[in-house]
């Protein structure tokens, strides 16, 4: 039976090891070592994690064609074949420092249902019908429609977090008017009823919505006879894995392109040996089996590589945390 190959993106994994260590209270984590060990780590610089996952398939060419708004609009089921276009407006905790503004931990903001509802229509009073409407909130964040067409190129928010945001605003044609709206949107967030119940209960204020992913329609590029299957907790990578009618695993099968976007747990120590005792010891286990052609694990901005030769590299030693951070 032909060995099958294994592509992995763990986005938050180095920012989560940096994090520790500067705390402290980094954990020990055999399985992340003798991966590192066993494999070649390489810097996979200037490639956005979902670019790299989908490198087999061809790389940017699928997130181009689906936009993360029309292609989860399209996802659950709102009708996207207006002359307007759509976006993902994302709850966000902004932190002010002297000289810039921070993007907190994406799970510090998330608000229930009851939360998002009141905020999408204290927002879509303010706008009315000639600005942008919130249309539904899809598990952690929303669906933003416009009654025009917006050019605008933007980074997702997993890619902000823990950075100045300010080197991320969108910019093109339509750039400065939907940084306007951000900032509008910031302002009615100030001193919402939801944000002074959430400090009460000493919960992160909901204090900005990060908008991207823009696009009128998502044409599906995918074809379904591409022999991988995809198996993560990404929306905007399962909704274009939906609609061009290509499987996706609920184990690793075959060629497989495997995502956990975020960490299992809030604090990074924690999950880091989360990680390491599930995920990571069983593809430490698989590649002592051989069961793989070939396995890849994207880290931030680290790329390991192991091929079937690692199994017999007895003399290899376990890694050290600091050649996941170079």
């Amino acid at each position: 039976m032909t060995r099958p190959r294994l592509r992995i993106a763990l986005p938050w994994l180095q920012p989560a090891l940096a994090e520790a260590v500067a705390s402290g209270t980094l954990p020990v984590l055999e399985s992340l070592a003798w991966l590192g060990g066993r494999g070649h780590l390489r810097t996979a610089t200037g490639v956005a994690w979902r670019d790299w996952l989908l490198e087999p398939l061809g790389g940017t060419v699928p997130l181009q064609a689906a936009p993360a708004g029309p292609a989860l609009a399209t996802r659950h089921g709102q009708p996207v074949d207006g002359a307007g276009s759509w976006c993902v407006a994302h709850p966000v905790h902004l932190a002010a420092g002297l000289d810039h503004v921070r993007m907190g931990a994406l799970e510090a903001a998330q608000p229930d249902t009851e939360e998002a509802a009141a905020l999408a229509a204290t927002v879509n009073a303010h706008f009315g019908a000639e600005g942008p409407a919130a249309m539904a909130f899809i598990g952690d964040a929303w669906l933003l429609r416009f009654n025009a067409v917006v050019e605008c190129a933007t980074q997702p928010p997993d890619a902000v977090v823990g950075h100045d945001v300010h080197d991320a605003m969108p910019s093109g044609r339509d750039g400065a008017r939907v940084r306007s709206l951000m900032n509008e949107i910031q302002m009615l967030l100030h001193e919402h009823p939801v944000n002074a119940r959430r400090e009460r209960a000493r919960q992160r204020p909901i204090n900005g919505w990060w908008l991207w992913g823009f696009g009128v329609r998502a044409q599906v590029p995918l074809a379904p006879t591409h022999g991988w299957s995809l198996r993560g907790d990404d929306a905007w990578l399962r909704s274009l894995w939906a609609e061009s009618g290509a499987p996706e695993a609920s184990a690793p099968q075959g060629n497989t392109l495997l995502t956990m976007s975020r960490p299992p747990a809030a604090e990074p120590a924690q999950a880091l040996a989360l990680i390491d005792a599930g995920l990571l010891r069983s593809l430490a286990t698989r590649v002592r089996n051989g069961e793989f052609v070939r396995l890849e694990l994207l880290a931030g901005d680290r790329e390991l590589t192991i091929t079937p030769a690692a199994r017999w590299a007895f003399w290899r030693r376990p890694s050290d945390v600091s050649g996941w951070l170079e």
